[in-house]
């Protein structure tokens, strides 16, 4: 696994040798500029979560591509942005790269379709604990090497990520994945990456170390991934300098990088409710923690909030609660378990300030609604994420519970 770094190195030290530098060098620019683009503005129809998630595995990726680097250096800053790695499977010249990459998935994870792409897949998830639901890789029990990949030595997790990300998106490109089930799992990466990291470079310095522990590279190689890292942290082009580390837009996630747990618990006031939630971030996510309390989250005076949760009936409604199930199957006798039942809810909630809604406003309501419903193991909180093109002007969201 992971050759193509020690063959990159095996091949640069044999050219150097061999070749003539000065014509090298010319030529292997010249190709680095036809796989780039020009046009920051095209990336600008490509969704953040792609980008994102793409991101995550540019480390990889910009290998592959050979992205402002030859064997004889850089070439400076030529101000390009590389459309793959912002993008897959729909960029440009992805036919030109198909038979690179078909190979480089099978020589480096044994991946040559799609039942072995997501066993290796669901291997990192369940690895990292992460869950599946939502995803091709659900209900899946595939597992890794836990000896080489030991996830508590620091930056393993990075490494997992980038790793995650990059083989999710080059099977996508050579057509072992479709791309709305990759975009699926980028989704839980990214949720994974921007609640345990603060930002690109504290991603890219564990990524870095979690290399060290796992051991993909010799002494030479592990030189040549930190100037990788370098060119992506200092170019004007690379994603991790244009792509917002914890946006947290109205059109997609909110919340998503706090850490909460729905304990179905009376509170007297949000202040006793803040500093609780404040004092989670603190003994989960330490100095990743990100509450901002007064931080405006959405900016509507009203919501639609909907979530799964098991009630024994009607009557655990709330005024504001509306049933989304037909009542009469939904309290059938083969939808019960232990006197309850499980359906799907929708809330109405409105702003306390009535313009928008703050950090705690939001989450402080969902505490209360969700008193007298009974959640099972899926008390996590992990998020709200908005239904694009819901008709109307009230935006609808649904809560993502964690086990």
């Amino acid at each position: 696994m992971f050759k193509f770094f020690k063959e990159l190195l095996s091949a640069a030290k044999e050219g150097v040798r061999e070749a003539k530098e000065e014509l090298a060098q010319e030529a292997e620019l010249d190709k680095a500029k036809k796989q780039q683009i020009n046009d920051k503005h095209m990336l600008k129809d490509i969704s953040y979560e792609e980008q994102f998630g793409t991101a995550l595995g540019a480390a990889f990726r910009v290998i592959v591509f050979g992205d402002w680097f030859t064997v004889f250096g850089s070439a400076g800053d030529d101000r390009t942005y590389p459309v793959h790695l912002y993008q897959f499977g729909t960029y440009p010249k992805q036919a030109e790269y198909r038979n690179e990459l078909v190979k480089l998935l099978n020589r480096d994870f044994a991946i040559a379709d799609t039942e072995s792409c997501l066993q290796l897949l669901a291997a990192y998830f369940n690895l990292l604990g992460m869950k599946t639901g939502g995803t091709v890789l659900e209900g899946r029990e595939d597992q890794i090497d836990s000896g080489n990949w030991d996830i508590s030595k620091p930056g393993v997790d990075a490494l997992v990520i980038t790793v995650s990300s990059h083989i999710t998106t080059a099977a996508t490109d050579v057509g072992y994945l479709q791309k709305s089930a990759a975009l699926d799992i980028l989704k839980n990466l990214s949720s994974y990456a921007r609640l345990h990291f603060k930002d690109w470079h504290t991603f890219s310095e564990k990524f870095l170390e979690g290399e060290h522990y796992v051991g993909l590279n010799n002494k030479i190689g592990k030189s040549y991934l930190k100037r990788y890292i370098g060119y992506l942290r200092e170019k004007i082009g690379s994603p991790w300098n244009n792509i917002d580390w914890n946006i947290q837009s109205v059109q997609d996630r909110v919340l998503s990088a706090i850490a909460w747990t729905f304990q179905a618990k009376s509170y007297n006031s949000s202040r006793e409710f803040d500093a609780d939630v404040a004092e989670s971030q603190r003994n989960i996510l330490a100095d990743r923690a990100q509450w901002d309390a007064n931080e405006i989250v959405v900016d509507a005076p009203e919501i639609e909030l909907c979530y799964m949760c098991w009630i024994k009936g009607m009557e655990d409604l709330n005024p504001n609660e509306t049933l989304l199930d037909d009542e009469e199957e939904a309290f059938d006798d083969d939808n019960e378990d232990s006197g309850y039942y499980q359906v799907e809810i929708c809330a109405r909630l409105r702003a306390s300030n009535e313009k928008n809604f703050t950090a705690l406003d939001l989450l402080y309501q969902m505490e209360k609604q969700l008193i007298g419903k009974e959640l099972g193991d899926h008390i996590f909180f992990e998020g709200l994420d908005r239904v694009k093109n819901h008709p109307g002007d009230t935006p609808l969201y649904y809560i993502s519970f964690g086990s």
